[in-house]
C-alpha cells in the first residue's frame, strides 16, 4: 500500500512543539527524556520507555521537561491504514479508558529494533519497499496492541458494523447522513448502533462524521485556492456561518487563520 509511511526519523532535537496540525497519525517512542504532552483537554506526563499516539483528529502539543528528549518518530497516512484491523484503530479510535500514552517498559529494545527497521526501509527505497513498510507498521501496531492494559473496547459485538460505518464516514463524508437511515443501513436500532459506535471509537456517530469533514476541510485550507464557501459545499457543511463557528470552536481559529498560519 504506497504511502503508507509519510515519515520516519529518530532525534534528540529538544525543540519545543507547540499545538500544532498535521493530516496524519503520529507515533512517537520515547527513548530517553521526560515530557508533558497535551492532547485536547487533556494533559498527561510520559518518559523513556513510552510509546505516544495522536490521530490525525487530535490537536496536541509536547512540552520537554527534561534535559534530553530522545526518541523515535513516526507519520502513517490515515487514507492507506486499514481501519478495519483492530491494531490500526488505535490509531483513531478513543474509547472511554484509552490513553494516548502506553507504556512499553521490558519491550523497548524489541520496540527499537522495529523503528530502525521502518527508518532504514523508509530511507534506502529498495524494491518492494512500500510492502515492507505494511509489514513493519503491521508487526509495530501488533506489539503496541499487545501492550495496552485494555483491549475490550476494540473487540467484540458489532466492531465489524463500526468500522465499516466509519470507513463509509472517510470516503463519503460530504453526503448527508442521519442516525435513523444509518441504523436501518446496518439492520439495527438507533440506539444499538449509536452505543457501539461511541464504545469503540468514544465518540458519538454524528461527531466521527463531523471530525471526517474537519479533516478534509483543513486539507483543502491548507492545499488549494478554494474559496470558505467552496469547501463548504465540499465537506457536506450546511453553510459558511455554521463551519465558521464550529471550526473555531474545535480549532481556536477561524478558518482564515488557519489557513494562513499552515498553508
Amino acid at each position: 500500500m504506497a504511502g503508507l509511511v509519510q515519515k520516519a526519523y529518530f532525534s534528540d532535537n529538544l525543540v519545543k512543539k507547540a499545538p500544532h496540525y498535521h493530516d496524519r497519525h503520529q507515533i512517537i517512542l520515547i527513548v530517553n527524556g521526560d515530557v508533558e504532552f497535551t492532547c485536547g483537554k487533556n494533559k498527561y506526563n510520559a518518559g523513556a520507555g513510552d510509546i505516544l499516539i495522536f490521530s490525525r483528529y487530535e490537536n496536541h502539543a509536547v512540552n520537554v521537561l527534561s534535559e534530553q528528549y530522545v526518541r523515535y518518530v513516526l507519520y502513517i497516512d490515515p487514507e492507506v491504514s486499514g481501519i478495519e484491523n483492530r491494531f490500526y484503530s488505535l490509531l483513531s479510535n478513543r474509547p472511554e479508558g484509552f490513553k494516548n500514552a502506553v507504556d512499553v517498559k521490558g519491550f523497548i529494545q524489541e520496540f527499537i529494533t522495529v523503528f530502525d527497521r521502518i527508518i532504514k526501509e523508509y530511507n534506502v527505497k529498495e524494491k518492494l519497499s512500500d510492502d515492507m513498510l505494511q509489514i513493519l507498521v503491521n508487526e509495530l501496531l501488533i506489539m503496541v496492541y499487545r501492550r495496552l492494559p485494555d483491549t475490550s473496547f476494540f473487540e467484540g459485538e458489532n466492531t465489524e458494523m463500526v468500522y465499516a460505518l466509519q470507513r463509509r464516514f472517510e470516503r463519503d463524508f460530504a453526503k448527508p447522513y442521519n442516525l435513523l437511515d444509518l441504523a436501518k443501513d446496518y439492520n439495527v436500532s438507533p440506539s444499538t448502533l449509536s452505543h457501539h459506535f461511541k464504545r469503540i471509537t468514544g465518540v458519538s456517530v454524528m461527531e466521527y462524521l463531523l471530525y471526517c469533514r474537519m479533516a478534509s476541510a483543513k486539507n483543502y485550507l491548507t492545499g488549494t485556492n478554494l474559496t470558505v464557501g467552496e469547501i463548504v459545499e465540499k465537506c457536506g457543511f450546511s453553510n459558511v456561518s455554521n463551519f465558521s463557528r464550529t471550526f473555531k470552536s474545535l480549532n481556536g481559529i477561524s478558518p482564515t487563520d488557519f489557513r494562513n498560519k499552515y498553508r
